[in-house]
Order: structure tokens, then sequence, then C-alpha cells
């Protein structure tokens, strides 16, 4: 998935996010959070895109691997929760394993663009992929991880 590959506009994700009101990462309520919004596209990608906060940083001008890390969770785990919306359940899912791969320094000038999409569904196991990219469409940092739905 490569961020030059979707050339239609987003439209705003209308997933139910109530329950997460004050999580870190996506929490409209949280004013030390992140309070990332999410869009969708056609195909069901899942992108959030963020201006970070310089106490974001890891080096003066580098964002931070662990907000990076929290940015791809919370839009990886949109997507896992939009895969059980078109399951029997619409339980909540949980981040179960998650693997990054820190490619290239994310500058902190810029916005981070993070995309996210389903890659399988095994049981209760959603298996996603995302990733974030620069402004010329390189995967900066690569993420793949497995979600657990919860018993209803």
């Amino acid at each position: 998935m490569n961020v030059n590959e979707i050339n239609e506009v987003p439209l705003p994700y209308e997933g139910d996010r109530q329950a997460f009101s004050v999580c870190f990462g996506c929490g409209a309520q949280n004013q030390q959070g992140l309070r990332l919004k999410f869009s969708q596209y056609i195909d069901g990608t899942i992108e959030t895109r963020h201006s970070v906060a310089f106490h974001h940083c890891g080096l003066e001008t580098v964002v931070h691997g662990g907000i990076q890390a929290t940015i791809l969770d919370e839009v990886m785990g949109v997507a896992a929760q939009t895969s059980t919306q078109k399951s029997s359940s619409d339980a909540a899912c949980v981040t179960a394993e998650m693997h990054l791969t820190y490619r290239r320094p994310v500058p902190m000038s810029l916005e981070v663009v993070a995309r996210a999409k389903l890659i399988a569904i095994e049981g209760r196991d959603i298996h996603v992929s995302g990733a974030i990219y620069g402004v010329d469409g390189a995967e900066l940092t690569s993420a793949v991880s497995r979600w657990r739905q919860l018993r209803p």
C-alpha cells in the first residue's frame, strides 16, 4: 500500500467511537491526547492525518517512535474494528500483537499520514497492515498487527 496508490478523496469515518472518548490516541475528550480523526476510502483503507506537537519528538526533528506506534495502533485498530461490523458480532477488538519496522525518520515538520488495511480474518483474530508515509509516498514506518475480537 503506497500513499500514491489511492487517488480518490476519503470520506470521514462514521463508525461509533463513543466508547473511546478518553482514549489517548483518538479520544475527543482527552485534552492531553492526540485526538486522531479517521477517514475511509472506498476499498476500506482507513486513514488518519496528524500534525504532531513538538513535545512528541524523539530527536528535535523526528517524531518519537512511541508516538508513531500509537498512531499506527490507532489507525490499524479502526481498520480492525471496521471488519467486526461486517461479522455476526460487533464486539470490540484489542491489540494482541504489533510489529513495527522503522525504515526512515518521520520528520516533525510534516503532517503525519498513516493508513491501514485489513489483511485477513481468522476466527476472532483480525490481521491488519499499516504504514506512515512521507510526502514523496515512501513508507517511513510500517506495521503489521493481530487483533483479537472480545467475546460479547
